[in-house]
């Protein structure tokens, strides 16, 4: 990486491509929106959506493997494995869920629809890079 070596994955992150940067930090965006969306009312009284608190966690759990595999192998492709690992469950199980408990025609609705498309483009570029990580390819 131009003779720097970054210390922690935020700094080698920082040395990516604008591009690059914009796409991750939309991710990340995406993902820390579950935010708004971690209680319902419902009639009289207030529940949660496990859906949101499902992104949280496999946000959170995907970060901290990610700096773990930073910390051992430095920035290569392996990173996307922590996406492939946590983010892949949730997405599945959200996807299932999502005609029941998240229509199109809602607001939380909408937000799962982003969020399963940012984070599925995400899985497949994940899955690419890890394949071609243990293949040795470019």
């Amino acid at each position: 990486m131009n003779g720097i070596d970054p210390a922690t994955l935020s700094e080698a992150i920082a040395l990516q491509p604008t591009w690059l940067k914009i796409w991750m930090y939309s991710m990340g965006a995406v993902n820390m929106a579950a935010i708004l969306f971690l209680f319902r009312r419902r009639e009289k009284s207030w529940g949660v959506r496990l859906e949101a608190w499902a992104i949280l966690a496999a946000f959170f759990a995907a970060a901290a493997m990610m700096n773990l595999l930073y910390a051992e192998y430095g920035y290569v492709r392996l990173l996307g494995l922590a996406h492939l690992v946590f983010w892949t469950p949730a997405w599945l199980w959200i996807w299932s869920r999502r005609v029941e408990h998240a229509p199109a025609e809602t607001l939380f609705g909408k937000y799962i629809l982003l969020y399963l498309t940012i984070n599925g483009i995400s899985l497949v570029i994940d899955a690419v890079d890890v394949v071609r990580y243990f293949t040795g390819t470019a």
